[in-house]
């Protein structure tokens, strides 16, 4: 939790929540989820005049840093930074990302931080929109890890990742693809030093059985080998790290919402080190995060926040127990905040149904009439007016 401080007229202040302090980098990473180099681009300097100051007249006796050992917190942990590693070579950092310190997707990510910061394989899975891969991107970006995303997507040829057998005018030959190269050789720095990369492979539990068959050599990598085309044997860099995502446990969904997900082999799964289901967001988070993501409509129609906390904690709780077959995701959230604060853009007034009429962008998603009107049945109470005009349900039970 970010504790808020009077500032004075030496310190600097945090140009997103107030914090003072002299130096205020490290507030920055830990409470708003951004680099350094993203705050001074987006709000100016982290320091304060009268630190730079000091710090520029003991310049004859300072020593250069020591790039080597810069840390930084992220969920209870403390990482060391690849500072010689470019931001482009990692995993972008989720917009107004933010380490959770509420409820049970708090302490899911507290474990999975323990098992990256030790280098653990992993298995993780949950809801749409639990913050599975938006985990391991914030990791990449914040500590500097060199990272590579692969997703399983129906019919691809997930060995082309590996090799690929091409052919030019002296005949055929193997290629080797881009998974091969990273396991085997590593980020080498401008400065030549070789960094592991971290892997991670998204929807995993979309796998056919021969997909799964084929990714079974990254979890191979594990113990230090992948075996290529004519038996070659190919060495894995040593501290190279295999994550992969899903939403299911891997035995299939149950529930019949996620249907393109299947069953994956046990011996496959049992490779992973460690494995954690993740749950949706806290309030007291996702609505920090939803604030920063939308300007204008905090500014134009604040109140709105809190009838949509409560409205998502309804939605939410409903899905879970399943009253309500239908997901309710951090996507789902920002778009039925996104159209508020588009409506919002384009009026010249905040319109009295503003949640309302925004609501629609979600609920017509959803996959049927019935389905719909529980919807918005379960919205109604939390939003000020009422999500529908009395009497008027046309559009939720949708004459064709």
């Amino acid at each position: 939790m970010t504790t808020r401080t009077t500032p004075t007229p030496t310190t600097i202040s945090c140009a997103v929540c107030g914090h003072a302090a002299h130096w205020i980098g490290d507030h920055v990473v830990q409470a708003h989820g951004m680099t350094v180099d993203q705050y001074v681009e987006a709000h100016g300097p982290v320091a304060s005049p009268a630190l730079v100051a000091a710090v520029e007249a003991d310049a004859p006796a300072r020593r250069h840093p020591d790039l080597t050992n810069i840390k930084v917190e992220f969920a209870g942990v403390r990482p060391r930074v690849n500072a010689d590693v470019p931001a482009e070579a990692c995993l972008p950092l989720p917009p107004a990302y933010r380490v959770p310190q509420h409820g049970a997707l708090s302490m899911d990510i507290r474990e999975a931080a323990v098992s990256l910061v030790r280098g653990r394989s992993m298995y993780v899975w949950g809801l749409p929109g639990s913050g599975k891969d938006a985990l391991f991107h914030a990791w990449s970006a914040l500590t500097r890890t060199p990272a590579m995303i692969f997703q399983v997507e129906p019919g691809a040829d997930v060995r082309s990742w590996f090799f690929t057998h091409e052919f030019n005018k002296e005949g055929t030959y193997w290629s080797e693809g881009e998974l091969l190269k990273a396991l085997r050789d590593g980020y080498r720095t401008a400065t030549g030093r070789v960094v592991p990369y971290m892997i991670l492979i998204t929807d995993f539990d979309r796998a056919t059985k021969e997909q799964a068959e084929s990714m079974r050599l990254v979890m191979d990598s594990i113990s230090g080998r992948v075996k290529g085309p004519n038996g070659v044997t190919y060495p894995v860099l040593a501290g190279t790290q295999v994550v992969v995502t899903a939403n299911t446990a891997g035995a299939g969904d149950s529930r019949g919402r996620c249907t393109s997900s299947n069953v994956i082999d046990a011996s496959i799964l049992d490779r992973f080190e460690r494995a954690y289901e993740f749950h949706w967001m806290d309030w007291r988070d996702e609505g920090a995060i939803v604030k920063e993501k939308f300007p204008l409509l905090l500014a134009k129609a604040g109140g709105v926040f809190d009838q949509v906390g409560k409205a998502t904690e309804a939605l939410r709780k409903a899905v879970q127990d399943e009253a309500l077959y239908a997901e309710f995701s951090h996507r789902a959230l920002c778009a039925w905040l996104g159209h508020a604060e588009d409506i919002v853009a384009v009026s010249d007034t905040v319109p009295a149904d503003l949640l309302r009429r925004a609501f629609r962008a979600v609920a017509d998603k959803m996959p049927d009439a019935e389905t719909r009107a529980e919807a918005i049945r379960i919205v109604d109470p939390h939003l000020r007016g009422g999500s529908l005009d009395a009497g008027n349900t046309s559009h939720v039970k949708g004459q064709r």
